[in-house]
């Protein structure tokens, strides 16, 4: 289901977010997001965030489509942010 609100509640001021696969080798399981005025922009990689999000790789997917809770992987940093994106975003299991 797509929320047409996503695209803007999603857009910040340089807020941001790691997501980071434990299960993958050479960092091919990490992708950095940074929220800006224009949108968020997406990369492959690891920089410092404002929040990391750790577990497998399964676990991530499932928690960023709602089938798993956010609890099920290691949060480290603004637990709000995180939280907010994925209240946010526009993948929603149904």
């Amino acid at each position: 289901m797509q929320r047409s609100g996503s695209a803007h509640a999603i857009r910040g001021t340089g807020h941001t977010l790691q997501w980071l696969a434990t299960d993958t080798a050479n960092n091919a399981g990490a992708w950095f997001i940074e929220r800006r005025p224009d949108g968020a922009a997406w990369k492959p990689g690891t920089q410092q965030a404002d929040v990391t999000v750790t577990g497998p790789a399964r676990s991530l997917l499932l928690t960023l489509t709602r089938r798993l809770p956010l609890t099920d992987n290691s949060v480290d940093g603004d637990t709000d942010l995180v939280q907010h994106w994925l209240d946010n975003t526009a993948h929603v299991s149904g």
